[in-house]
């Protein structure tokens, strides 16, 4: 049997998961340890518009593709649209001028199931919050104002924008949490309030890890210790703030613990950095606030005198709930953009199907015309062909999978329809090649 035509309503009628993943591709790069400093060449969060408008334009050129590109607090997000992740990824490598970007890649649904995790608040530190979400309306305004990205295109983040108001009425999150930084000053101001001047470690000196040492000398603490990988690199972060500290290595830490009252994490690194086997070099009842996402620290990573007050923590504090009540969450969240993006992908696919049937019977009812004009179509036998031609339409439609055309053409052929056969086997040929045309083009 001729294959031609296999494949034809799978086209033109079901949404196809490979042919989703070959339209939608997203790259994105969390900020860890390892990638901070790649990582700060990529975000556009600090350009101005214009500068911020040229890079993307310049992206969209480069690879020839519509980009949008999304830069928060903690990551660098890139989505493009009929291209393949490696190519958008060179590109930005080629604009930037990076040998290797570390990206995490997806495509088709999982990259569109990966931004409503993020802007629905399910991926973030303190879980609902709405930062991310203000953050995605206003590159999207951004990419349509500066014609970035076409109207098309911009649907798919309409519906990341639906999906999120679902999943955040749906689990009560109409409102954000606190700041991280409230927070952070309201636990250590309850602390402070049973002691008097404290030791304090600040792992990290990042954006977070300077907040931090702030917070502390607002709060009355002078004898801070600061702790990152290269400490006179990180000096020149804030020279004035750094001189009011003692600022070592972590390789400096680890060879002479101290002896702390609060440590504060604000390192940025995918696995904790201390567990089990590699302890937290610090002695004394310390209490220890972990800020990294993920987590830096693990329990079994401290001595019995430590309290821990990590994600668990963070998590009830925020939302006044328990870690079971977390993972109950989590699991919620992603059932409900399971049902959501199968909602959707049926709307696609019903929207697809009105489409395809009303070109497959308007394509049949032109054919039809065309036969009314046969030498071999007798007068009496005029009348029948728009109504055959409608009943060919209804035939290819109603296949619910793939068909060969071999089968079409039998279905033609064994017509009931009084047609003399030299009328059929001219509207036969005729849909034979109308057809096989029309998959080739699928």
């Amino acid at each position: 049997m001729d294959a031609l035509a296999e494949g034809m309503r799978s086209n033109s009628n079901h949404i196809d998961a490979d042919k989703m993943k070959s339209k939608i591709c997203l790259l994105s790069l969390k900020f860890e340890s390892n990638n901070i400093d790649v990582a700060k060449q990529l975000t556009t969060e600090g350009l101005t518009l214009t500068k911020r408008v040229a890079f993307i334009k310049k992206l969209s050129r480069t690879v020839d593709a519509e980009v949008f590109e999304f830069s928060t607090c903690n990551r660098v997000l890139f989505v493009g649209f009929d291209i393949d992740p490696t190519t958008l990824a060179q590109g930005i490598s080629d604009i930037a001028k990076l040998p290797h970007i570390p990206f995490q890649t997806m495509t088709g649904s999982d990259a569109w199931r990966y931004l409503v995790k993020i802007c629905s608040g399910l991926d973030s530190f303190i879980v609902g919050e709405l930062q991310v979400m203000s953050q995605l309306r206003s590159s999207i305004n951004i990419h349509r104002e500066n014609n970035l990205i076409g109207t098309f295109n911009l649907a798919f983040f309409e519906h990341v924008i639906s999906a999120t108001r679902i999943i955040r009425k749906e689990l009560g999150y109409t409102s954000s949490t606190e700041s991280m930084l409230n927070l952070a000053t309201t636990s250590l101001e309850d602390i402070l309030s049973q002691r008097e001047n404290v030791q304090s470690v600040v792992l990290g000196f990042g954006d977070m890890g300077l907040k931090a040492v702030e917070t502390l000398q607002n709060l009355g603490q002078p004898n801070i210790v600061v702790v990152s990988r290269n400490p006179s690199e990180s000096a020149k972060r804030d020279p004035a703030i750094a001189k009011t500290c003692d600022m070592i290595s972590y390789d400096e830490l680890n060879k002479t613990p101290i002896d702390a009252d609060i440590v504060i994490s604000t390192m940025r690194c995918s696995t904790p950095a201390y567990t089990e086997n590699n302890p937290l070099p610090i002695s004394g009842q310390a209490t220890i606030l972990d800020f990294s996402w993920p987590p830096s620290i693990e329990v079994n990573g401290i001595s019995n005198e430590h309290v821990l007050l990590g994600m668990k923590h963070w998590i009830q504090v925020a939302r006044n709930i328990d870690h079971s009540e977390y993972t109950t969450l989590m699991e919620k969240g992603d059932k409900l953009i399971e049902n959501i993006q199968d909602r959707y992908m049926e709307a696609l696919s019903n929207k697809n199907e009105a489409r395809f049937r009303a070109f497959i019977y308007g394509h049949m009812e032109e054919l039809s015309a065309s036969w009314e004009s046969f030498s071999s179509a007798h007068e009496k036998e005029i009348p029948q062909l728009g109504a055959f031609a409608r009943e060919i339409a209804t035939w290819i439609c109603q296949q619910n999978t793939s068909f060969y055309l071999s089968e079409l053409i039998n279905h033609v052929n064994s017509t009931n329809r009084s047609l003399n056969s030299n009328l059929l086997a001219e509207v036969s040929r005729d849909v034979e090649t109308s057809i096989r045309n029309l998959a080739t083009i699928a």
